[in-house]
């Protein structure tokens, strides 16, 4: 079972600190590419499951970096085992003929059971485990990161705790070196866009050409990409019937979209994708006027809805890559996130009272 440590204030301070550091943050389960385990002394320790920060994995190591570590202990011999939550490190070691490098993570929280997914409200604590003969515990610990020289470097992970009769032992997290002992990571499944795209649209109502600039939420959802998010525009009237002193407008709406990559080629860590897509944009489009040269009373500038579905080709380049950090990750999944895409499409759109098809051309870039 798990009971309170008498832990110093200070270190309770400093541990309630990094607890409420990381008590935002999302996790994403890493899966070793083969069963952690390991055993001396009458004990046998075995990692079920580990989870990296999101933020970790697409930004790199930085202070708000937390590694969290499932792990169940079975103590075979005779006496009860104790194990102090200081006594419990993760080394993250670079070479063996320099100890020097090797970073050490501290244990920050832990709890009983598997990972909850989110720190206790209040930040957590560290408690003691205990074992008695014969008996399994299962328990998450947290350990703090940050950021050092040499962070981007994959190293060794490995735990470090005493077994039964004091002697301290090692349960291998990942190890680069071994080429397998890796974690295999999903790729991300969701980004900010920002895209360009122009129009042009033609029709007996209104001819105009347009031009837009996007911020959309990107997402993956099993075979399919969508995206949702803010458009701003500027379309400019050649011949029609819609009210403006300076035959220009500025717009402002939503527009999303859902496509089904078909056709794939490429390397699988950079590929590229071409399908079709649907979607479409609804925005208010008001009147630019001209800047008042008097002092008579302004006008009220005309004001036009716009909207309707497109349908297209889109072609993705690339795929989000996770950042170079310490740790061995494998990027694994069969769709993911492109680094770009560019679209062409037809539409056919409602413009104040009338109607106009059209086609669109743009591109949109992740970060």
């Amino acid at each position: 079972m798990l009971r309170r440590s008498r832990t110093g204030p200070a270190l309770l301070a400093t541990l309630a600190l990094s607890a409420v550091a990381c008590g935002a943050a999302s996790y994403r389960e890493v899966r070793p590419s083969e069963p952690l385990a390991a055993a001396a002394g009458g004990l046998r320790v075995s990692a079920e499951r580990v989870f990296l920060t999101d933020d970790t994995i697409e930004n790199g190591v930085g202070d708000g970096t937390a590694l969290v570590v499932e792990l169940q202990l079975a103590n075979t011999g005779p006496r009860p085992y104790d194990l102090a939550p200081t006594a419990l490190w993760c080394l993250l070691q670079l070479d063996a003929r320099r100890p020097d490098l090797t970073r050490l993570l501290p244990p920050s929280v832990n709890g009983e059971g598997p990972f909850p997914g989110a720190l206790p409200e209040g930040g957590g604590d560290l408690h003691p485990i205990e074992v008695a003969a014969g008996q399994r515990r299962s328990f998450w610990i947290l350990f703090r990161g940050y950021r050092f020289d040499g962070s981007a470097v994959p190293r060794r992970i490995t735990l470090t705790l005493p077994d039964a009769d004091g002697r301290t032992f090692e349960l291998v997290l990942a190890d680069p070196a071994e080429g397998l002992l890796r974690w295999e990571v999903p790729p991300t499944r969701s980004t900010w866009t920002v895209g360009i795209q122009s129009g042009s649209f033609y029709g007996n109502y209104v001819q105009a050409m347009s031009f837009s600039e996007s911020v959309s939420r990107q997402a993956s959802a099993g075979r399919f990409l969508w995206d949702a998010g803010l458009v701003s525009s500027v379309m400019v009237q050649v011949e029609g019937k819609l009210r403006s002193a300076t035959s220009s407008f500025t717009g402002l709406g939503l527009d999303a979209h859902l496509t089904l990559p078909l056709f794939r080629w490429g390397e699988p860590t950079n590929p590229v994708r071409l399908g079709p897509y649907l979607g479409g944009q609804i925005q208010t489009l008001i009147e630019i006027q001209p800047t008042q040269k008097n002092t008579a009373m302004p006008q009220i500038p005309a004001i036009y809805g716009q909207g309707g579905p497109e349908i297209g080709l889109d072609l993705d380049v690339g795929a989000l890559r996770n950042a170079a950090t310490p740790f061995p990750l494998t990027p694994v999944g069969a769709n993911p996130l492109p680094r770009w895409s560019a679209r062409v499409g037809y539409t056919h759109t409602w413009i104040g009272h009338g109607t106009a098809d059209g086609y669109f051309t743009g591109a949109r870039f992740a970060w």
